[in-house]
């Protein structure tokens, strides 16, 4: 069986971008939104579509909640179809990872991108490309096996249950978080193997870098920071090989954050100052390639826009070298969060002025979501407004938290401190 693009649940393609576009059942354009009576996860994800500069955001179908979960952005282009551009932004929304597809509706063809799956967009040499998984030509006929340009199976869910468009559309190994727990892991091995420094120092410098380097993309440190401790120096990675330069960077990050994440004792800062192994440590992290050719981790993500709780975990998992924390999808944490801290049960929280705790808070990925849940909360009874400073901090003050781990407790801070400061910047 095949369907044209005229067909009713596929004319949304064919009429994208035009004055006379398809009115579909959740698709919802970014331009002429109004979060008026919207509920507050709707226009959290308008907000992000439109700073990505979507048209669109197709959402599922949520009779209970008001706002399903968002299925693809959409974006119309003049084109051309190959544009870098294009592949930068897919690169960084599969490191964000929020929605699983992208549609980008072109002159005569429409392309289909994956965002829960293998990185499609950049090549073996570390090019960036833009590379559909399936491309339609606006006047050919779909076939009925091909569920993605059904705007029905889009939007009742049930694309994901045929097992083909799962297997094309989906891959929970693959996708951008946990494919970076695993480089870091691979990354943690091969640092393991060199036998540079000790243990624990060369696990903490490995998460660190990883820190800095989100803190670095997110604009968190001024573009002279790095200078002010080796002359010359525009990155971390070329701090990170010089020892006394190493040192009175973390000192300044740990000056700068809360949590005490970037402290480091008088033994490990000795240890730093002297070591001729530093030099060869800041190879193995930096290199471009790992075992097998395949690019790293540095290649691969837009730090800028990972979710600040996907770096805490990974640091809980990799800096005690144990077997004692499980990575938690953010979406996990979402679908908990959805029952446990319900909007209503947010306006029966503030009114009573309670708090939030999480009694074995680990990293603090819980605390985190929950507090974005609180300023969002605000924001919807206040009229969409951005809240200032002194609201903000008014808000953290709701979130605690527990850990026998004191490591764990210093992360969560500097979660919470981070979460924070990117509110302050929206």
């Amino acid at each position: 069986m095949v369907m044209s693009v005229s067909d009713d649940a596929t004319a949304w393609i064919g009429s994208l971008g035009e004055p006379n576009a398809e009115i579909v059942d959740g698709l919802v354009r970014v331009e002429d939104y109004s979060s008026d009576g919207r509920p507050p996860e709707e226009v959290a994800i308008m907000e992000k579509a439109a700073s990505y500069g979507a048209y669109a955001v197709f959402f599922k179908a949520d009779p209970k909640r008001g706002a399903g979960a968002p299925q693809a952005f959409v974006f119309v282009s003049d084109g051309p179809a190959n544009d870098p551009s294009f592949a930068e932004l897919h690169k960084r929304l599969w490191s964000w990872g929020g929605v699983p597809l992208l549609y980008r509706r072109l002159p005569g063809t429409v392309q289909l991108f994956r965002c829960a799956h293998k990185p499609d967009f950049i090549t073996s040499s570390g090019e960036l490309i833009c590379n559909p998984v399936k491309t339609l030509t606006l006047a050919s006929r779909i076939s009925a096996h091909e569920a993605w340009w059904d705007a029905e199976r889009l939007r009742n869910s049930t694309l994901w249950d045929d097992p083909a468009a799962c297997k094309l559309l989906l891959s929970s190994s693959k996708s951008a978080h946990r494919r970076l727990v695993d480089a870091v892991g691979e990354l943690h091995r091969r640092l393991k193997a060199s036998r540079l420094l000790n243990a624990p120092l060369r696990r903490r410098l490995l998460i660190l870098s990883l820190l800095i380097a989100y803190l670095e993309e997110r604009g968190a440190l001024p573009s002279d920071f790095f200078g002010q401790f080796l002359e010359g120096a525009t990155r971390f990675f070329h701090v990170l090989a010089n020892g006394p330069a190493l040192v009175e960077l973390l000192k300044a990050l740990e000056k700068r954050f809360n949590g005490h994440v970037f402290a480091i004792d008088d033994a490990d800062q000795k240890m730093l100052e002297t070591s001729t192994e530093l030099d060869g440590f800041s190879t193995l992290i930096e290199a471009r390639e790992e075992t097998g050719g395949q690019l790293n981790l540095w290649a691969l993500y837009s730090f800028r826009d990972l979710p600040v709780e996907v770096i805490s975990h990974i640091y809980q998992l990799f800096v005690t070298d144990t077997d004692s924390s499980v990575y938690t999808p953010p979406s996990l944490v979402r679908l908990m969060l959805d029952e446990a801290l319900s909007w209503q049960r947010l306006d029966s929280l503030m009114e009573k002025g309670e708090l939030i705790l999480d009694p074995a808070c680990g990293s603090g990925v819980f605390l985190v979501e929950a507090y974005k849940r609180l300023v969002l909360h605000w924001r919807s009874t206040h009229g969409w407004a951005k809240p200032g400073v002194d609201v903000l901090r008014s808000l953290i003050e709701r979130v605690r938290g527990v850990d026998v781990e004191r490591g764990a407790i210093e992360l969560a801070a500097f979660s919470l401190c981070l979460a924070l400061w990117m509110e302050c910047r929206r």
